[in-house]
């Protein structure tokens, strides 16, 4: 009885079909032309036996897991949520499934977090790095393992990293303030930088791209105008009165004519703050973000945004990833994507 209810083998589709045990393997793995009549054998034995993959057999026999861990900085941001069906949508094609992790933007989630998912085996890992330190990697990834960071670039782990070509598209934005006639034009972000509150790299590469459009203008940099604060503490319901709020009640006394938000986080507290003092946006002062989430286009005006391809980051990642669980040799990549302005009522 026991005999009877056995579970099909790989020979036993190979001795039904005709073909040897190589050849069923490749049809279940695509990994070699089989002609289509033995294809066609092979599996419409594997349908009549109900023959199924035993992945743990198969993950012992090639050595490989055949699972890609994505450690995201904090789930609650839209943008790392379509990196990771970027990046599922890419590996599914190879054979692969996703796990994800969501750090919170605690260091010390992230750090059990990679640990772990490197014990249980996951043949890479992508992660969006929480703050600018991964130097304690090291302490616990084999120095060829493969590991490509997207959307911060860290410091003290050599891995690739893909990014968004971030000068150039602050750059953008602010052009576009100075197309419109803005000539008081203010930098409001959150940053995740290091525990000694450091820029984090990304948020750098924007502040340069704002200033260096001001430059080309004629117009000076002015620090009062500028803002930058960590996020990495910033409790998300609390967004609306945090510190970019604050700091926009203070530009309102400057008479800024336009605001560039880093990101989405600061977007929430000076619009919040421009609403509340009755600040017409749009009119009054224009204002334009990184990070095109779905609310933008719910208020009224709709607010312009900088639109990061994140599922095309995810897929890049991926695909970076995927080269480097095959052949770990070659020297370590940045990678970086175009954004794209998207122009609504408030600028």
């Amino acid at each position: 009885m026991a005999e009877e209810h056995k579970n099909p083998t790989m020979k036993d589709v190979a001795d039904a079909a005709g073909v040897s045990i190589t050849t069923v393997s490749h049809v279940l793995n695509n990994t070699r032309f089989v002609s289509l009549d033995s294809r066609q054998r092979v599996e419409a034995v594997i349908d009549k036996l109900k023959f199924k993959v035993n992945p743990v057999a198969r993950n012992l026999r090639s050595g490989k897991s055949r699972l890609i861990g994505f450690v995201a900085s904090n789930l609650e941001s839209h943008f790392y949520v379509n990196i990771a069906k970027g990046i599922e949508k890419t590996i599914e094609k190879f054979g692969y499934q996703l796990i994800i992790i969501d750090a919170g933007e605690k260091k010390e989630n992230e750090s059990r977090s990679i640990e772990s998912l490197y014990l249980r085996g996951v043949d890479g890992l992508i992660v969006v790095p929480v703050l600018l330190d991964c130097t304690y990697l090291s302490k616990f990834l084999p120095r060829s393992y493969p590991v490509v960071f997207v959307d911060r670039e860290p410091s003290g782990y050599d891995a690739d990293v893909v990014l968004l070509e971030n000068n150039e598209a602050a750059y953008m934005a602010v052009k576009r303030f100075i197309k419109t006639g803005c000539k008081k034009i203010a930098f409001v972000s959150y940053h995740f930088g290091g525990q000694d509150n450091s820029t984090d790299i990304t948020m750098k590469e924007r502040l340069a791209g704002y200033e260096r459009a001001l430059d080309e203008a004629g117009f000076s940099v002015e620090p009062e105008l500028i803002k930058i604060v960590p996020g990495t503490s910033v409790e998300y319901h609390k967004l609306l009165r945090a510190e970019t709020y604050n700091f926009t009640q203070k530009l309102l006394n400057s008479k800024v004519d336009a605001v560039l938000c880093g990101n989405s986080l600061a977007a929430i507290g000076v619009v919040n703050c421009l609403e509340e003092h009755n600040v017409k946006i749009g009119s009054d002062v224009k204002l334009i973000t990184f990070d095109d989430d779905i609310w933008l286009s719910l208020t009224n005006p709709r607010i312009s945004a900088v639109a990061q391809p994140s599922r095309d980051i995810g897929a890049l990642a991926a695909k970076q990833l995927l080269k480097r669980i095959k052949s770990r040799g070659s020297e370590r990549a940045i990678l970086r994507l175009g954004a794209k302005l998207i122009l609504r009522e408030s600028c």
